[in-house]
């Protein structure tokens, strides 16, 4: 979907020397936070197969039910955390700012980590660990995304944020590998198992650390403090003098949403904000922000992240190292992919057309390997043990790695930017908390069901996916505009919500708001089909 209105900042060139190293510093310190996340994701799937893991926690004998139910609580117990730290994150962003709830957030998730670590057969400690590790996650990962956008200029924006998703397929890839290598060099021991969860410490101290050094976020001084500190910092950030034009340009324009914002809404708690929400341009913009993390976990990403040792035995593939490897290189193919996606393609290409081109590829390998499952199902027990990998498991196998791909350029990272991006400051906080809360309650479902469903639906596991993805596509392409290019105090333009002092008093400006429904905005946003 193309936007109804071309930014001005796409047709007059910003000065090169905002494209500096200070805003990618900020992202990449940042995104240490996603780092966490995204080792967290692979890590802990094969972690819980480690046969000193298994017996530490007293599981060698334990029932193909209790089995599934102890992986399904270890695994999903970090999603609980996650979902009421991406809450509390928001209302705690706001009051003391981005900055200091980051540096918080990585404080937390150190302690739960040393629990993890220190836990030693001691079920309790362990999911009580991963809880509080949830918590600081959540929190960090509903921040980040706001704090790199707000901090960003517009026409790299995508990829700044998007450096947030590299980072996390980077932890993904190592969180994947990690096992790996223990089972290869590691005596078995507990220190086999205890090895991948201290390894969670090194980025949670990296992003307690190198936040200390960085600049709080420009819009939330301007909207907080003042204008004048707000304009020191973003001139730092835009390595431009503060009395230069495009500084005092975006200046004004943060300045010019913040104070039509407050003309517009009366009061500054969070049931303001959350009244706020339900006006019809932002009450869409957090449907649409709420659908994408839906459809985002639904294409069954995680399932794999998760579980990839028993996806990868459910084509046929069996054995440690050989199930351990075959992850590992779909942690490669990830970053790769992501890499390539988040750094050269979403400022160019834009959003929704890489939602749609890689839906639609994920989608095909999920249908393909839902049938190979249902005609050719691995074989189990002593003849599994003994089983070659026929040519079309090997197919299936491929599948899998050109699955991760598509989804590492289109799913992995735009639902964090587009969540990032599409709200009003006053509101921005409160709307990605709702969103990423989505995104870990959905998060949380999988990691609760996807044991039960490769051991009761089998194939039927796939279908589900695919059919998701499938129905995303149309949903991109009818109903989601295109945000790519637009500074972020244009969102209010292209979704409707627009406020002007000059032409309404308060209450005017909410009765134009109400009188613009969502249907007409996005005809409009579709007929007038420009390019950025």
């Amino acid at each position: 979907m193309r936007p109804a209105n071309v930014s001005p900042l796409a047709t007059a060139p910003p000065p090169a020397a905002i494209y500096n190293q200070r805003v990618y510093t900020l992202a990449w310190v940042a995104s240490m936070g996603a780092f966490i996340f995204g080792y967290d994701l692979a890590f802990i799937g094969t972690t819980i197969t480690l046969k000193p893991f298994i017996r530490d926690f007293g599981l060698e004998h334990a029932s193909a039910s209790r089995l599934n139910a102890f992986s399904a609580n270890i695994v999903s117990s970090l999603q609980a955390g996650c979902f009421f730290g991406a809450l509390s994150a928001a209302p705690l962003g706001d009051k003391i700012g981005r900055k200091p709830t980051l540096i918080l957030t990585g404080i937390i998730f150190c302690i739960g980590s040393l629990m993890q670590t220190a836990s030693m057969g001691n079920a309790g400690v362990l999911i009580a660990g991963r809880v509080i590790g949830g918590l600081g996650v959540g929190a960090a990962t509903m921040v980040i995304p706001v704090y790199i956008a707000e901090a960003s200029p517009p026409l790299i924006r995508g990829r700044l944020v998007g450096l947030y998703e590299i980072i996390a397929q980077a932890g993904t890839c190592i969180g994947f590998w990690i096992n790996y290598g223990v089972n290869l060099h590691v005596a078995p021991t507990s220190t086999q198992w205890r090895i991948p969860f201290a390894i969670q410490l090194i980025p949670g101290i990296l992003l307690i650390v190198g936040m200390f050094f960085l600049p709080e976020s420009p819009r939330w001084i301007a909207r907080c403090r003042d204008q004048e500190s707000a304009c020191k910092v973003l001139a730092t950030l835009r390595n431009l003098p503060s009395d230069h034009e495009y500084v005092v340009d975006e200046i004004h324009a943060i300045k010019h949403q913040v104070e039509q914002e407050r003309l517009a809404i009366n009061g500054e708690g969070l049931l303001s904000k959350l009244r706020e929400l339900i006006l019809p341009g932002n009450r869409w913009r957090i449907t649409l922000g709420v659908m994408l993390f839906v459809f985002q976990q639904m294409t069954g990403s995680n399932a794999i992240n998760y579980y990839s040792p028993r996806i990868f035995k459910s084509i046929g593939l069996v054995g440690q190292n050989t199930v351990l490897l075959s992850t590992g290189v779909y942690g490669i193919v990830r970053f790769i992919a992501v890499c390539i996606s988040m750094w050269w393609l979403v400022d160019r290409i834009g959003r929704t057309k890489l939602l749609m081109s890689g839906g639609a590829v994920a989608a095909f390998a999920m249908w393909f390997l839902g049938v190979f499952v249902k005609l050719s199902p691995p074989k189990t027990g002593s003849n599994a043990a003994a089983a070659h990998v026929s040519p079309a498991g090997e197919a299936a196998a491929a599948m899998i790695y050109i699955y991760a791909a598509a989804f590492c350029f289109s799913w992995a990272g735009i639902p964090f930017i587009y969540a990032s991006e599409i709200f009003p400051l006053r509101i921005r906080s409160v709307g990605v908390a709702i969103c990423i809360a989505t995104h870990w309650l959905m998060n949380f479902v999988i990691a609760r069901s996807v044991p039960y469903m490769i051991s009761n639906i089998g194939f039927g596991t796939y279908f589900v996916f695919a059919a998701c993805i499938t129905l995303s596509i149309p949903f991109i392409y009818f109903l989601v505009p295109e945000t790519k290019a637009f500074a972020l105090e244009e969102m209010d333009k292209l979704f409707g919500t627009i406020v002007d002092s000059d032409a309404y008093t308060s209450q005017e400006a909410l009765d134009h708001a109400e009188s613009r429904t969502v249907p007409q905005i996005v005809l409009t946003i579709k007929d007038r089909d420009l390019d950025v």
